[in-house]
């Protein structure tokens, strides 16, 4: 009978082997999760800038071609002029409903784009100013709050 040499007899790894396999896996993943959310938060920003620019760029068509802010921000989407909520904006001026021409933002679902960080189309509007801003409570990666863009 021949005697098996060491290689011979090895069937599996052992533990010492397994637990360095793990902290190596360990290190991979404390590296690439958190860049990985950062990543994903860093989306979520543009998509908020972007749907602020859409929304700002709506409010201005609307008010240059009404000559008053939009009395809610869903009037930017209203179909014809006698669609639109209300014949005043926060700071008195008249709609002129005759020419508005809009919708001003067309969108899949027809609502209002949605605010990427609430899930939710409540955005913080004054229909004063035609100012619109982000309502989370979230603070930006720069340390900025959402609700001041």
């Amino acid at each position: 009978m021949a005697t098996l040499r060491w290689t011979e007899r090895r069937l599996g790894f052992t533990l010492v082997e397994v637990l360095i396999v793990i902290t190596v896996i360990a290190i991979l993943s404390m590296l690439v999760i958190p860049r990985a959310m950062a990543a994903r938060r860093t989306a979520r920003q543009a998509q908020l800038c972007g749907n602020l620019k859409q929304l700002r760029d709506a409010i201005e068509r609307f008010e240059a071609t009404t000559a008053a802010w939009p009395p809610s921000l869903a009037d930017i989407m209203a179909t014809s002029g006698d669609a639109i909520s209300g014949n005043f904006d926060g700071r008195g001026g008249w709609v002129d409903r005759s020419m508005y021409d809009g919708p001003y933002i067309l969108t899949g679902n027809g609502s209002l784009p949605k605010d990427p960080f609430t899930g939710e189309a409540d955005w913080n509007y004054d229909n004063a100013t035609g100012d619109v801003h982000s309502s989370s409570d979230l603070t930006a990666l720069d340390g900025t709050a959402y609700n001041t863009w």
